[in-house]
């Protein structure tokens, strides 16, 4: 399967401690956010990377090409409409699908422990890594929230009262999930939960429960970045 990252954004909650260049390349451990992102799914076989930019997209480009992408074949797509809804830069994305039948699709600004990825790895259709410890979610008022019945997700957004499990920022997409952006998007509506919940009244998205001894965040703010910071370790042993 192929990765597709999204780093489009301008994060601008973090520009405090990014001084405005893409929060992805933030310092992480022994090298970047982005580059923890890729080594995560590097760690479960994944070797092809399609990233989206927009906002300094450049400075993500000349990074990774320093690296020399770290060994695997990544490309790029540019999204010039970034301020907009999320949704689209993932549509953007759709002809990393052409030669494969489904991808993991992943934030920029989320660590996942690669045990959490080989979950999803092994799911089918569309489906979303989710977190039931919700009591261990670091800003849950920031949270996207997540109501599921069985294996199926039955509702997405961050003003949900009634939920029982948090979105973890990574999802195993394929053609039809495009399909759905893309008709939301034409309706004028354009984040990723809009084409998540257009194939969850088709009941066509399924919830992956990470496994309960991997850790994950989301890095949006100063506050997230730091608790990240303190759970490095932690992405690299799994306990």
């Amino acid at each position: 399967m192929r990765a597709i990252i999204v780093a489009a954004g301008k994060g601008s909650r973090l520009w405090p401690v990014t001084q405005r260049m893409p929060k992805t390349l933030l310092p992480y451990g022994d090298g970047t956010i982005l580059s923890r992102i890729i080594g995560n799914f590097a760690a479960i076989n994944v070797s092809r990377f399609t990233i989206v930019i927009g906002f300094k997209g450049d400075m993500i480009r000349t990074y990774l090409e320093g690296q020399h992408n770290f060994g695997h074949e990544i490309s790029f797509i540019e999204n010039l409409e970034y301020e907009r809804g999320n949704g689209l830069s993932v549509a953007a994305a759709r002809g990393a699908l052409e030669d494969t039948n489904a991808a993991f699709l992943s934030m920029s600004d989320h660590l996942v422990h690669p045990d959490g990825l080989a979950a999803l790895k092994h799911a089918s259709g569309n489906a979303l890594l989710t977190d039931s410890r919700i009591d261990e979610v670091f800003d849950l008022d920031d949270a996207t929230k997540v109501r599921t019945h069985g294996d199926r997700i039955v509702d997405i957004g961050k003003e949900l009262t009634a939920y029982d499990a948090i979105d973890c920022g990574v999802f195993r997409v394929d053609r039809a999930f495009m399909d759905a952006l893309d008709a939301q998007i034409a309706a004028g509506k354009e984040s990723i939960s809009d084409g998540v919940k257009s194939l969850i009244a088709a009941k066509d998205f399924k919830s992956v429960p990470i496994p309960n001894h991997c850790v994950w965040i989301d890095i949006d703010t100063p506050a997230a970045y730091e608790a990240a910071l303190t759970l490095e370790e932690r992405f690299r042993s799994g306990h």
